[in-house]
């Protein structure tokens, strides 16, 4: 079992004293090589943040699912500084959500300031000017889904 999986049953002291610290590594986590389109919603983001970054740095990986488990709640993304993001299975092809954690990539932090989430890339739910209509097999908009 990995230090960091070790985490999940409650070792948590002992991950905490390793060095380097823990990753997030949420259960049934699968690596997924990014569709194209990944690429060219991240030139949409590189665009509206002004900021520039390397799309092939970034590990994906999926979670089957509507959501999963993430340190403030329910997720259906979420970015780590390793340069690993997260997806549900469910909103894989949903463009606010994968560029929200795009953005985090481009921003190399958590949180979310505005700008430019909101102002200049409205990547929030409650920000999102895009087609809603157009979410495929993605859930209807959650009040209680985090993008981390």
């Amino acid at each position: 079992m990995s230090v960091c999986r070790a985490l999940r049953t409650g070792l948590v002291a002992s991950c905490l004293l390793t060095a380097g610290g823990c990753s997030f590594e949420p259960a049934g986590d699968q690596p997924m090589k990014a569709p194209l389109l990944y690429r060219t919603w991240w030139a949409r983001t590189e665009a509206c943040s002004g900021r520039s970054g390397d799309f092939d740095r970034v590990q994906w990986f999926v979670v089957e699912g509507p959501g999963f488990a993430c340190p403030g709640g329910t997720c259906a993304g979420r970015w780590e500084s390793s340069h690993r993001i997260y997806v549900a299975g469910d909103w894989k092809n949903n463009e606010m959500v994968v560029r929200h954690e795009m953005l985090h990539e481009l921003l190399g932090r958590p949180g979310h300031p505005d700008p430019p989430f909101g102002v200049g890339c409205p990547l929030t739910w409650s920000t999102w000017n895009g087609n809603r209509a157009a979410l495929g097999n993605s859930p209807e908009w959650p009040d209680t889904l985090r993008i981390d």
